[in-house]
């Protein structure tokens, strides 16, 4: 893949395939999906039963918020938090075809939503005892699917989201953890990838709670943000993102990084994200306290065209969100109180794979 600029401002992305094709896309910004009255922390996609994605949103102002991505429209009510600030958000499917969003919060509790139903499942996990940094869906090969929280209180903790009780002793890191990941393996198992201000990425097995490996060392300050990376080739890579501006590639196997660190930003990088594209490729954004969207090549280790800019604040979050007819747009939100939706927008003559700026 190249980057493609152009004199009119635009970048276009240039891929080469084996069959003699070549496929362009054009990086276009939606416009903005506002609502939350203060900064937005958490975005998630949220597969619904018939079949649609909606855009779960959270933040300072306490909320967890709904949006279609495919029209920026809010839908439904907003959730109004009892738990301090909305800090992070993810999907957890259930055994039973049920899917619920968790959330964690600045006053140390893990809520899940029923979405569907629009109101609080269950009592609220309460464990940690510093603000919930991230929480994540560990599904394991036997079916089950877990909860992950992290913490200000150095820890991961592991929850049985359909009792709502902890599962296990708590994962320790030196100090606070900031993000915690599932990494599925080829080979069917899932390893816990977390990272925290110890600078350190650490992997677990979620089943016995016990380390894997040794820490992995390579950021000069804190690790903010984790994201499993599938790769075309049927290898799974840890993209992490941390204060130190950088965003680096681990191999879950080998416990080494890939490559050189991906630099350009110039402030924090608090979230990463895997993009499928629907040609089966695979990108790596992330957001910074710079104020950019940037998006990463896997493969090579370039930045894809220009940074995406956008935003007048920090970006706190970014997340992918495949929609059913197999395109993928890209999430992000920030300290502006804003939610941006993005997509790659293809310029072949036929209009074969035609994405649409998201308008909102």
């Amino acid at each position: 893949m190249a980057a493609v600029p152009l004199s009119d401002g635009r970048t276009l992305l240039a891929a080469g395939y084996s069959g003699g094709t070549v496929q362009v896309w054009d990086l276009a910004i939606g416009h903005l999906m506002t609502g939350h009255e203060s900064g937005v922390r958490a975005v998630a996609a949220v597969p619904l039963p018939e079949g649609r994605v909606l855009l779960a949103t959270g933040g300072d102002d306490q909320t967890v918020r709904l949006w279609d991505p495919t029209t920026g429209a809010s839908v439904g009510r907003s959730f109004i938090s009892a738990n301090g600030r909305v800090l992070t958000a993810a999907v957890v499917p259930l055994p039973d075809g049920r899917t619920l969003l968790a959330t964690g919060h600045s006053n140390g509790t893990v809520q899940m939503w029923d979405l569907i139903n629009g109101r609080e499942a269950g009592d609220p996990l309460t464990a940690h005892e510093g603000w919930v940094n991230t929480v994540a869906a560990v599904p394991l090969s036997d079916g089950r699917t877990l909860l992950a929280s992290s913490g200000g209180d150095n820890t991961v903790r592991l929850w049985d989201p359909t009792t709502g009780k902890q599962i296990g002793q708590p994962l320790a890191h030196d100090k606070a953890v900031q993000t915690v990941a599932a990494v599925p393996l080829p080979d069917g198992r899932t390893l816990l990838a977390t990272g925290g201000d110890d600078a350190t990425v650490r992997l677990w097995d979620p089943i016995t709670g016990r380390p894997v490996g040794q820490p992995l060392t390579g950021h000069t300050d804190a690790v903010l943000a984790a994201a499993a990376v599938p790769l075309p080739d049927g290898r799974t890579l840890i993209a992490t993102g941390g204060s130190d501006a950088t965003v680096r590639l681990w191999d879950p196997l080998t416990g080494r990084q890939v490559g050189q660190s991906f630099t350009g930003h110039a402030g924090r990088v608090y979230a990463v994200a895997a993009v499928p594209l629907p040609d089966g490729q695979v990108l790596i954004v992330s957001g910074s306290g710079d104020q950019t969207v940037r998006l990463w090549d896997p493969i090579t280790g370039h930045q894809v065209g220009r940074p995406l800019t956008g935003h007048t604040d920090a970006v706190l979050a970014a997340a992918a969100v495949p929609l059913p007819d197999g395109r993928t747009l890209i999430a992000t939100g920030g300290l502006d109180r804003t939610v941006l939706a993005w997509a790659p927008r293809s310029s072949d003559p036929e209009h074969k794979n035609h994405v649409e700026v998201v308008p909102a």
